[in-house]
Formats: structure tokens, C-alpha cells, sequence
């Protein structure tokens, strides 16, 4: 602000123009998004390195026992918590690339590099017309909601080729398709980054490109690794994992007299008893049902708008979630990534679902890793927040739909 002996007139304003301008530049740095990503991340990494907070298992034991099975020619076989599609394995193989580092902190700096380039394809994304630096803000602050866990798992890297298949969707589709691809062979869910593409050439090109990608990537790598194909079977066998909505409200259940028990199995914490299968294929049929309303949708729509392929994916993203039977925290991530590119354009019809994520992160946070231990010895608490993140995610789930709906529809 400049000083009241500033403003009598140009003569006063003069001597004072070039300390103003420097204090207006030193008071607009802390409002830098770049400054607080770079920030943050320091610490989020140096946590991570650490080892500090939160259960580490799997990058300190896991994962370093995967990428030496790897190196050797073949996936985990007859491993239950190896559940993912065959391109997964060369991200836990990369850290080896760094052998004067820990597995543990090689990975971190890769997810860290996968951090950094979201970040960067959002600030490209927020410059010019129609755009907005908010989703970039949503990145940088929403990530380090979760702590250090978006470092000791993968997620990052997934999302970093689902944001950017979003964002090339309308001026370059078919490497959007080869994005999207690459995302679906480590964790099936990026191929979702798709469904908005906008009707003809965006379309034709963009899947045509992500299922040829998809055969010559999985067909590389199935010959140069034995059993690529073996997560199918461990995938299938997976139950209802506590922290799902339906699992959520089995362990509420308890208290009013269900029998259920918590035990670990296939990489989860997994709910037993009675009526849990019949619970498990209602929510896959909830799932089916929720993409049969995206094609509907999409057949429907009439009104294509820059943010579209943005918010479709989000809502995509949300029924997914939703009706999983696994809502593991790092989830989050996912939804964070997408919820962010629709913020990037200003006529974003999923303004308010994608802001709403944040206090839906912290909650999940909350529960993993603060309530932990409490959720599962039969915490009050930690049920009762758990419970809540879970309805406010169907409640998202249910707006985001609406919203993109009247989005995109005809006006009267």
C-alpha cells in the first residue's frame, strides 16, 4: 500500500515508486503457489525420508521385495497384495535406477518428481482466457492434507498421466489416449480420464490411440516379464475392506448387535460376517449402475464446454470411489489431481465438489493414520468420522452427477 505522503500528487508519488514496487513484489511471494508447493514438499519429503508418522511397511519392505522379484525377470507370483496391472512394476523397479540411495528414499524422490510434475501442468494450465491458478492451489495445499503418504505410495505417478490426459484431451487426443493408457496399466482407474472427450475427432483419436497404446505397452512388458497377468486373480478374490462405505457401515452395525470381524487379508483390513458377499456384489452392481449413468450421460449431453472433459472425469472419478470396496486414503490423491484440473478453468461446473475435497482429505487423514488403531479395536470415534467421510463422499458423489448433468444440458 502506498504511503499517505504518496498520494498528494505524481511529485510525491515519484521517490517512492521503486520501494513500493519491491515491498508489492516481497508481500505477492508468500501468495506464490510455486513458493508454498516447494515449501511444503520440503517438509513432506524430509517426513517421508524419515520415516516418521504412519505405517511404512510397504516402501521399506514391499516394495523393495517386488522390484528385486522384478529385476529378476517375473511378477510376485502367488502374492496376495500384488494386485496391479503389469506397467505397475516398472514403477517399482525405477527406484533402482538410484542405487547410492535407500529404496525408500529413491521412491520418495520419484513421487516427489511426480508431485512436481502435476504442479508444473497445472500452472500451464491456469495461464489465458477461461482459466484460473485455483486448481493449481487446491494441489499444493490439498496434497499435504494426507501427510507423507502420497510419498510411500504410487498414486502420485498415476495421477500425473491422468492430469495431464485431461488437460490434452481437446488439443492433443491422441496422446491424451497414450496418457490415459499408460495410467490404466499401473492402476486401472486413469482410462476414466476419457469419458468426457468431446464428441468426433477428440473422441476417435483419443481412444483409438489409449487402446492401441494399451496393447503395445502390456505386450512389451508380458514379454519381458513372466506372469504379468497374475494381479487378475488377487484382484477378484479382494473382500470388503473396512474403510468402504458398506464396510463403514458394518462397524457401525456392530454396536447394534452384527457379529462382524476385522481381519487382515489381500493387502487390507477386511470385514467379516454375515451378509458381507451379498454387500460386496451390491456395491459392484452399484459401481456398474454408476457407469451405465456416465454413458447415459454422455449420450444425453448437449452443451460442450472447455471445462467438460475436466468435470466428467471428475464425476467419474467419484463414483468410482464411492463405490469401491477398498477406499484406501491414497485415493485421495486421485481425486485431488482431477478435482484440481477442473479447476483450472473458471466455467468448471464442479467448483464446489472439487473445494469440498479438502475437508473430505482431512478427514481421511483423521482416519488413516491418526484413528487408526482405535478403528480397528472398535473406536467411537474413529467409526463415527470414518462414517462421516464416507457420507460426505456420496453426497459429492450425487452433486458432482447433478452438476455436470445440468451442465451440460440443452437450455429451455
Amino acid at each position: 500500500m502506498l504511503s499517505p505522503e504518496a498520494t498528494d500528487g505524481p511529485a510525491a508519488a515519484t521517490p517512492a515508486q521503486p520501494a513500493d514496487s519491491s515491498g508489492a513484489r516481497w508481500r505477492r511471494l508468500p501468495r506464490s503457489p510455486l513458493l508454498w508447493w516447494l515449501c511444503t514438499r520440503l517438509v513432506l519429503v524430509g517426513v517421508a525420508l524419515a520415516g516418521a508418522g504412519g505405517a511404512t511397511d510397504e516402501v521399506h519392505a514391499l516394495y523393495p521385495k517386488w522390484a528385486a522379484e522384478l529385476a529378476h525377470g517375473h511378477f510376485p507370483l502367488h502374492d496376495s497384495q500384488w494386485q496391479y496391472p503389469p506397467v505397475a512394476g516398472l514403477v517399482f523397479l525405477a527406484p533402482r535406477a538410484l542405487p547410492f540411495l535407500p529404496y525408500a528414499s529413491a521412491f520418495a524422490l520419484l513421487m516427489l518428481g511426480c508431485d512436481a510434475a502435476v504442479a508444473a501442468l497445472l500452472h500451464r494450465a491456469s495461464r489465458g482466457p477461461g482459466r484460473s491458478s485455483h486448481g493449481l492451489w487446491l494441489w499444493v495445499l490439498g496434497l499435504p492434507l494426507l501427510l507423507q503418504l502420497p510419498y510411500i505410495r504410487f498414486d502420485v505417478a498415476v495421477t500425473a498421466l491422468a492430469v495431464g490426459a485431461v488437460l490434452l484431451l481437446d488439443r492433443r487426443p491422441a496422446a491424451a489416449g497414450t496418457l490415459a493408457a499408460l495410467g490404466a496399466l499401473i492402476k486401472a482407474w486413469p482410462v476414466l480420464a476419457l469419458i468426457g472427450a468431446p464428441r468426433g475427432r477428440a473422441t476417435r483419436r483419443s481412444w483409438v490411440s489409449a487402446a492401441l497404446s494399451a496393447a503395445v505397452a502390456a505386450g512389451a512388458v508380458a514379454l519381458a516379464f513372466r506372469h504379468a497377468l497374475g494381479f487378475l486373480g488377487e484382484q477378484g478374490a479382494r473382500g470388503l475392506e473396512i474403510e468402504s462405505l458398506p464396510g463403514s457401515l458394518l462397524l457401525v452395525a456392530r454396536r447394534l448387535g452384527y457379529r462382524g470381524t476385522v481381519g487382515y487379508r489381500y493387502g487390507s483390513f477386511q470385514i467379516g460376517g454375515p451378509h458381507v458377499h451379498g454387500l460386496a456384489t451390491a456395491v459392484l452392481l452399484l459401481t456398474v449402475a454408476g457407469f451405465g449413468w456416465l454413458l447415459w450421460w454422455r449420450l444425453r449431453a448437449r452443451v460442450w464446454h472447455p471445462a467438460t472433459a475436466a468435470d466428467a472425469a471428475l464425476t467419474a472419478m467419484l463414483v468410482f470411489v464411492t463405490t469401491s470396496r477398498v477406499i484406501s486414503p491414497q485415493y485421495l490423491v486421485w481425486l485431488l489431481g482431477l478435482g484440481a484440473v477442473c479447476l483450472a478453468f473458471r466455467d468448471s461446473s464442479q467448483r464446489r465438489t472439487a473445494l469440498a475435497l479438502l475437508p473430505v482429505t482431512a478427514l481421511t487423514t483423521l482416519v488413516y493414520p491418526v484413528l487408526w488403531l482405535p478403528l480397528l479395536h472398535g473406536g467411537a470415534l474413529a467409526e463415527l468420522v470414518l462414517l462421516l467421510r464416507n457420507t460426505a463422499l456420496l453426497a459429492l458423489t450425487l452433486h458432482s452427477a447433478r452438476a455436470l448433468h445440468r451442465s451440460t444440458s440443452a437450455p429451455d
